[in-house]
């Protein structure tokens, strides 16, 4: 027998493997944890990020501790959310296809939101735990070590392993100084691993994978080298033959799925880099994107259910109703006139003995869902039975819209946006100024808190005319003050190496697609995934836009589909709104796309852009971080919120800016000096904006820095998914505007 085996024969000897029950006690134990802010825990440190752990513990790994709430999330809270996820992992799954269109659905979710079985987006509310971010634990990982000395490496499985076969003391001929490695191997399935030299190969015997623990001599230690600046050139050199090998390994599900398919029958070759992972520090963003979502809390309801597609008909009423749109039903005395003609009286009776229970059931009490739906069940008898017909609304472009928006991204849908808003200015303005203490001020007539002098008549009339003025020149009809706007966001998953659905890989001067999966959570010992929540109630700007000036502004740029005479805006971005998709692709300034300019795209971003501006100005004039100011734009209703999303105690710097400041904070959106780019003419000739103008991070933007620009607000040239030589975009605050 060869040395160098005597010597592996020596060393295996001298290690000690946990017992099963050491291994099963390890898996019970719960991890150590740590306290971060919610909103941190939520994102930057959510489980399967990797950190660095203070007081020089090393690098770990985040896992997921179970906090619930003490009472129940509000049903339309919870229902909210989960539709949420629902609807970003179907827009996930769609947008995979476009780019990777023969991409295996797993290879794009996650099981937790995905059903083999039937091939359908799943999402049930009985897999997840809607959980609290008020603590995250910690485990070591990667279990890679390197000898600071000599680069040996040793690998470890589990920390029981660790805690039981420590690393030695020695290594080799000198005292070992072990450090974890850094790196590690991420791979857009979701997963990372150590960048261990032990890769994975398929067995085409078992037609399993497995690692490969050792090198082709026999030997299972290597030496790292990884003083070159660059991934590519480091080396792992076995320690008994002296062989080299580049950083390789193959991620093992995406090895096992794709080598399985290509033995069938009239299987499809694969490439390898569809399989490798790659190498990644440990910080990098690459490592670790959460997912994540936020909307404005509402005690109606009726919001979430009228979104259900069992609920057209109730949908249609509501959209009629808010914007004045014709809507013809048969009356009740017709109806119960053709009920009695075919013998159904007692239907009809049932029918209105229901309604009354119902009407006098209060929002959210607990059988007036069911009261809903046996109201519903009992009426559309009716019509399948052919005995009525159903209401119309005189609008065939929008009852085609309530039709397809099911396909639409949730966040950019105008008719879900549209009912929130109305149930939003209802709760959170209507109701807010009729309370005793107002939570929602308008600030041309404001309280005592918001105005010293808001009592003294003169003061008041002074105030008013200049707010009025500046008012005027910035286009925006109405604002108010809201003092505690309720805002929910929760995290529910990550991704690895790419944050959008299709990760481009380069090899050989080419770009292949490759899909990114969308993982939820790990889960919590108890076998469930949870999902991080966090509710805020924090001062908020109220802002809607004249009309008459954006259908001006529009006329001037000549935008397609506008409104004719005796119709509102309103009715018209709901009946051209075509799907901007979850990613908004198509307004992505990379090439010229020939789009002429359609009335939905050009009224987001309008507002989008205007809000930015309010954003960086509210920012400079209360001391708030522009990071921790968001947005909420409800496009078809010209209006848009932005409120101030910390986690910590709100100390009213938005009332303290309004109050000190108003008139700063207004002269500052239409300054001319504050509408040049900081960077020059970066962005001047694009017709777009950049990180030194009016961009804000996108933990803030709800659209990713897309549909924005600064030539909406100042004038300038056209976006770049507009034709060649598209003319100028006169600006909202032009002067051309005010007469």
């Amino acid at each position: 027998m060869s040395g160098g085996a005597k010597t592996l024969d020596m060393e295996r000897g001298r290690k000690r493997y946990p017992s099963a029950e050491e291994t099963e006690a390890a898996k019970k134990a719960a991890p150590p944890v740590m306290q971060r802010s919610r909103a941190q825990i939520a994102t930057s440190y959510a489980p399967g990020v990797l950190m660095t752990w203070e007081g020089g513990r090393g690098i770990c790994k985040s896992v997921p501790i179970k906090m619930p709430f003490s009472q129940r999330l509000p049903r339309n809270v919870s229902d909210t959310i989960f539709e949420g996820v629902r609807e970003f992992a179907e827009s996930w799954k769609e947008r995979a296809k476009e780019g990777c269109p023969d991409a295996p659905d797993e290879f794009i979710l996650d099981d937790a939101f995905y059903d083999l079985a039937t091939k359908e987006v799943r999402v049930k509310q009985t897999d997840f735990v809607l959980n609290q971010p008020n603590v995250v634990g910690y485990v070591p990982y990667p279990l890679l070590f390197q000898c600071g000395d000599c680069g040996t490496v040793r690998e470890y499985k589990s920390v029981a392993e660790l805690a039981n076969r420590k690393l030695p003391a020695r290594c080799k001929d000198h005292e070992s100084r072990w450090t974890q490695v850094d790196v590690v191997y991420a791979h857009w399935y979701g997963t990372i691993e150590p960048l261990s030299p032990y890769n994975y190969t398929f067995d085409d015997r078992t037609g399993t994978t497995r690692q490969i623990t050792h090198c082709t001599c026999g030997w299972q230690h290597f030496t790292l080298r990884n003083n070159a600046p660059v991934f590519s050139e480091w080396k792992y050199v076995c320690e008994g033959c002296g062989t080299p090998r580049d950083l390789k390994k193959a991620e093992r599900h995406v090895l096992q799925k794709l080598k399985t398919d290509s033995l069938q029958p009239g299987g499809k070759s694969f490439e390898w880099i569809e399989i490798d992972m790659l190498p990644v520090s440990y910080r990098a963003s690459s490592a670790f994107y959460p997912q994540r979502a936020s909307f404005i809390e509402l005690r109606e309801t009726k919001v979430v259910e009228l979104m259900r597609t069992t609920h057209t008909e109730e949908l249609l009423q509501k959209l009629a109703e808010i914007h004045s749109i014709p809507y013809q039903e048969p009356s009740d005395a017709e109806i119960e006139s053709i009920l009695e003609k075919d013998g159904k009286q007692n239907d009809w009776e049932e029918y209105t003995s229901l309604r009354k229970m119902f009407q006098k059931r209060a929002e959210g009490a607990p059988d007036r869902a069911d009261l809903g739906n046996a109201m519903r069940k009992l009426r559309e008898g009716w019509f399948d039975a052919g005995l009525l017909e159903r209401g119309r609304l005189q609008s065939e472009p929008i009852e085609f819209a309530v039709g397809m928006r099911k396909d639409w991204a949730r966040k950019f849908d105008p008719i879900r946006l549209t009912i929130e808003h109305a149930a939003f200015v209802e709760e959170h303005i209507q109701d807010g100024q009729a309370g005793v203490r107002k939570t929602a001020v308008d600030v041309l007539n404001p309280d005592i808190t918001l105005m010293e002098e808001a009592g003294v008549a003169d003061e008041l009339k002074r105030y008013q005319a200049d707010i009025k003025d500046l008012f005027g020149k910035t286009g925006i009809s109405q604002m108010y003050l809201l003092r505690s706007l309720p805002i929910c966001e929760y995290s529910f998953g990550y991704t690895r190496v790419s944050a959008t659905p299709v990760y481009q890989r380069e090899s050989n001067n080419r770009k292949v697609p490759m899909p990114v999966r969308l993982v939820a959570f790990d889960t919590m010992r108890d076998g469930d995934r949870p999902i991080y929540v966090t509710q805020q109630k924090n001062e908020a700007l109220y802002i809607k836009l004249d009309e008459q000036r954006v259908l001006k502004w529009l006329q001037k740029n000549n935008v397609e589909g506008l409104p004719a005479s005796g119709s509102d805006l309103a009715r018209a971005y709901l009946e051209s709104y075509q799907d901007f998709g979850q990613f908004l692709d198509r307004y992505k300034n990379k090439e010229r796309q020939g789009r002429s300019r359609e009335l939905a795209p050009f009224v987001y971003m309008l507002l989008h852009s205007l809000s930015h501006q309010l954003i960086h100005s509210l920012a400079d004039a209360s001391g708030l971080d522009r990071d921790g100011i968001g947005e909420y734009i409800f496009p078809a209703d010209l209006a848009f919120t932005i409120y101030r999303k910390g986690m910590t105690p709100d100390l009213a710097n938005i009332s303290a800016m309004w109050r000190n400041h108003a008139m700063d904070f207004l002269r500052r959106s239409i300054n001319p000096r504050m509408l040049r780019c900081g960077s020059g003419s970066l962005c001047d000739s694009r017709g777009g904006a950049c990180p030194a103008c009016i961009m804000v991070s996108e933990v803030s933007c709800s659209a990713s820095n897309l549909l924005l620009s600064r030539s909406v607000l100042k004038g300038g040239p056209a976006p770049e998914w507009e034709a060649p030589g598209s003319a100028d975009i006169v600006g909202y605050f032009g002067s051309e505007l005010d007469t």
